[in-house]
């Protein structure tokens, strides 16, 4: 299971892509972007936990 990132790095990520794309954060707003980013984290987790075989196909998509 890959390690999760500490809140520093998490708030530079955040104050850096923020920087990028010239977007105000409020001084309150950093620790729910970071709880929100662990959200993510996690399920991107529980997501890479699932071994799939190499002759794994996608579901196929059924239309009415």
């Amino acid at each position: 299971m890959p390690m999760m990132p500490d809140d520093a790095t998490l708030e530079a990520w955040c104050a850096a892509a923020a920087a990028l794309r010239d977007l105000p954060i409020d001084k309150g707003d950093p620790a729910e972007i970071i709880a929100n980013l662990r959200v993510i984290a996690r399920q991107i987790a529980l997501i890479e936990a699932v071994a799939l075989d190499d002759l794994a196909e996608p579901a196929p998509v059924f239309r009415a």
